[in-house]
């Protein structure tokens, strides 16, 4: 038997329900905000995300050669191919530019819960506007995200790279270890590297002071403004202070973000609790385009298991009218209703493995319909359907235009 490959799954009908449940809402809100949706190819010329990580991230990539001998990946994230693409084709649009887009990603790593080779990303881009009033609504449209799905066991994380680079150069690290320090603090390990530079006690007070302990330890007025503005512009949005936290050890791990970034995370996922991250970012100088952006990725699959564990649900697949066709003289007039019932946007089948009435109802407990219809010759002579509601049991008697007016009810 051959099995699926690892790191991929199977998406079964009651999971793809509960998927694209949350990829509406996911839809809708960034809709509501003024994005619109974008999408990339799933391939790209590897070199576009080896230029800015380096060719060590080969390693990690889903990378081949083509026929033609061209150097090819999967993609393993939507930045970059945005950027690509905005380059190529959007530069001359009007500007903000408000972009979303979702789907998958591949990534050659080891698979664990939540992480899959093969997953699913929702993410926006914010292109233009270079203020604070930018980048709370960055923040601002991945938190409704969030809590337009329903969760609410998460945590916002805010912070300002520009503040920990700044006392980094007080401190006279060098250029290249501010970036490898930044990593350590993404890691929770800074005593791997910043521990040579005897300031391990001060920078521990850093990273959890608030913003008045960041002032009396940073000299650097236009961050700490720039941040507190964001904050206050969020207060407009209804995310007070109650709603995130301040936290300097929220840096990223990828080399191109810049000034405010921010994390979501959801403790009931353990080690692998970070659902959401993003903020200001710097690619273009790939293209030789100067543009400022900002944006968000939220992990798809991790974020349905935080769900999964703060026990929300949508509601289930509700299949409406099922017909029961008895003998050959039935299936004209069966035919017509089924294709009224659907032409009304009505969910309706019909019995297809020509089983008996107790079987065929049987199926339809099961697949859980609200309705069946018993159609026989008699029925369609008299105009008169018998119709069993599958909830209580009930059995009753009505005409085709009773029927579709009550399936038409339940249905709105």
């Amino acid at each position: 038997m051959i099995e699926r490959p690892r790191g991929t799954r199977d998406l079964l009908p009651e999971d793809m329900h509960t998927r694209n449940r949350f990829e509406e809402t996911l839809r809708r809100t960034c809709t509501n905000f003024g994005y619109r949706e974008i999408l990339t190819p799933t391939f790209e010329h590897t070199k576009l995300f080896t230029e800015k990580s380096g060719p060590s991230i080969v390693e990690d990539l889903y990378a081949f050669k083509d026929k033609s001998g061209r150097e090819i990946a999967l993609r393993p994230e939507f930045t970059a191919s945005v950027m690509r693409m905005y380059a190529q084709s959007l530069r001359e649009r009007p500007k903000p530019l408000k972009l979303f887009y979702f789907g998958p990603n591949f990534r050659y790593e080891r698979p664990q819960a939540g992480r899959y080779r093969e997953f699913w990303q929702f993410g926006t881009e914010l292109m233009g506007p270079d203020t604070p009033r930018a980048d709370a609504e960055n923040i601002a449209l991945a938190y409704s995200c969030m809590r337009n799905s329903g969760l609410r066991d998460f945590q916002l994380k805010i912070s300002h790279l520009g503040i920990l680079e700044t006392y980094l150069r007080e401190k006279n690290v060098a250029g290249g270890d501010v970036r490898k320090i930044y990593h350590a603090i993404d890691r929770g390990n800074i005593e791997e590297i910043a521990s040579g530079y005897g300031f391990m006690d001060e920078l521990r007070m850093l990273l959890s002071a608030d913003m008045e302990g960041m002032r009396d330890m940073v000299d650097d007025t236009r961050s700490m403004d720039h941040l507190q503005h964001v904050l206050n512009t969020l207060e407009l949005y209804g995310i007070n202070g109650e709603c995130y936290t301040v936290d300097l050890s929220t840096v990223r791990g990828l080399d191109y973000y810049k000034g405010v970034v921010f994390e979501m995370e959801a403790e009931s996922l353990g080690a692998e609790k970070q659902i959401c991250g993003g903020g200001d970012y710097s690619l273009g100088d790939l293209f030789g385009v100067d543009i400022s952006s900002k944006g968000f990725a939220i992990g798809f699959d991790r974020t349905l298991l935080a769900l999964e564990k703060d026990s929300v649900s949508y509601h289930e697949w509700e299949p409406t009218c099922y017909l029961i066709p008895l003998g050959e003289g039935s299936m004209p007039f069966t035919y017509e209703l089924l294709n009224t019932l659907r032409g009304k946007g009505i969910i309706a089948d019909i019995e297809l493995m020509e089983r008996g009435v107790g079987k065929a109802l049987a199926y339809a407990d099961r697949m859980n319909f609200r309705y069946s219809v018993i159609i026989g010759e008699k029925e369609v002579e008299e105009g008169i359907l018998t119709v069993k509601n599958m909830r209580s049991g009930e059995q009753m008697t009505m005409d085709k235009e009773e029927l579709v007016a009550e399936l038409e009810k339940h249905e709105s």
